[in-house]
Order: C-alpha cells, then structure tokens, then sequence
C-alpha cells in the first residue's frame, strides 16, 4: 500500500521544532545579556586600568636595572621628629614602596637599607661611597641608581613649595640634585633633565627641577645616577611622599630599556 505523509502532523512537528529552538536561542541571549554562562556566577566584568600605561616595560630581566639607596637613612616626614637617629627613618619605607612599584611593572630593583648617617651624620656621603661601589660592582646591568632623601627647606617655607595637588590628590614635589664636580656630570646631568622632563610630560608640576650642587654626590660611580628629594620636612607627610613614589615609579619604567 502506498504510503502518503501525514501533512498536518508533519507541519505540527516541525512547528513545535521550531518553538523549542527559538526558546533555546531566547535562552541564550537572555543569559549573555545577563551575563550567566554556564559555570559563572553571574555580573558584569570590568577591566579598569587604574595607572596609565607603562612605556618599555621590562619582563625579562636577570640582573636589576635600578639601584636604590640612602645616604640619609634617619630621615623622617611630618609629624615625626626630622630625623630617627640611628634607625631606619621613613624614608626608608618610601624607598621600599618605589622599590615594590618598580617590581610590580616587571623592573628587577635593588634597594639598600644600609644606614650612613649615624652615628656621624657628617661622613654619611663617605659611608654611602662604600654602599654605591659594591653595588656597581655586584650588578653589571644596572641602568640608573636613586638616592632618596626628603628636602629640609626651612619651617617658615609655605607647603606649596614642596607639596602639590594630582588629580584630586596632594603629592610630594620632587627635586633632583646633580653633584657638579665628578667626571660623570655632563652624562648625569642629561639623565636628570630627561627625568625631569619625563615627570613634566605624565604629571605637570611634580618636578621642583633640577638643582646643581658642589660636590659629586657619589654620581661619579655611573653615568646615570642623580639624588631624589621627595618632600620636605615639616612641610610633607609620609602619605603625600608614598603617593609620589609611586608616581615616580611611573615615571622611571618609562625610561628602563629591556636588554636583549
């Protein structure tokens, strides 16, 4: 006997078909609309970019490439006394979160605690000296070194001198100090113009500029090396000299080169 489709029964079918895939596909959309996946909990994800973007950022690294160091170890940020005599004083700690934030953008950092200003505050430089050699010495690779101090420009100065406000934050200015009488001078000089003009360029009116200073600050052991006063005493708290560290840091990793 011949066989004939059932037509009606075919059409109901194949319309109930098509129901439960449109069900399915309103499914899925409603859940990515949602945003439910299989597996997830549920949300929206945001990516936020929370700092701006790193230039030359540095990922493969042996050695360190930035040296860190304190001729004046005790120095201490308002309320604290100016200096803790003989112990590490908060500098030291603003030391450590550039450090930290260097390492965090893949820049292999190297920070001495050692303490050169106690107990006779006058031959810190001489004692430093000892500090900077063996660390040139120890790391081929080094790029720049940073000895971090705080200013002391005097009580009666106003705040804005030394302090500035950053997207809606007070910062520490900074003031880099460049030792004229070494054979590296010209070499460390252009360092600090091209820092200054780095800081500048990524956040207007952090720099208090370049000063230049008898004596060679210990800058003669490599050719970029320069002294970085964050603050002043009792003008800066530590808070404001933390936030410009780390905007320093910023500032530096845009000048690292990645060795090859």
């Amino acid at each position: 006997m011949a066989r004939f489709k059932d037509w009606e029964a075919e059409k109901n079918g194949s319309g109930l078909f098509f129901v439960l895939i449109a069900l399915v596909v309103v499914a899925v959309l409603g859940a990515r609309y949602l945003g439910f996946y299989p597996g997830d909990s549920g949300g929206d994800f945001v990516i936020t970019q929370t700092e701006p973007p790193v230039v030359n950022q540095v990922t493969r690294v042996s050695e360190p490439l930035v040296a860190i160091y304190h001729t004046h170890t005790s120095q201490n940020y308002a309320p604290k006394e100016s200096f803790a005599k003989g112990d590490h004083g908060d500098i030291v700690e603003i030391g450590k979160i550039f450090a930290q934030e260097l390492s965090l953008r893949g820049i292999k950092t190297i920070h001495s605690q050692a303490v050169h200003d106690y107990p006779v505050f006058r031959v810190a430089y001489e004692n430093a000296a000892e500090t900077v050699a063996a660390t040139v010495s120890a790391n081929s690779n080094l790029q720049m070194i940073f000895d971090l101090h705080r200013d002391g420009v005097p009580a009666s100065a106003p705040a804005s001198r030394v302090t500035t406000t950053l997207h809606g934050q007070d910062v520490a200015r900074i003031l880099l100090v460049v030792g004229k009488d070494n054979p590296n001078y010209a070499q460390n000089l252009a360092f600090a113009n091209e820092l200054q003009a780095r800081m500048e360029e990524m956040y207007p009116g952090l720099c208090r500029g370049v000063m230049l200073k008898e004596g060679t600050y210990n800058q003669e052991k490599h050719a970029q090396s320069v002294a970085v006063y964050i603050g002043s005493h009792p003008q800066t708290t530590m808070a404001q000299a933390e936030r410009s560290a780390k905007l320093l840091a910023n500032v530096v990793a845009t000048m690292v080169q990645e060795p090859f």
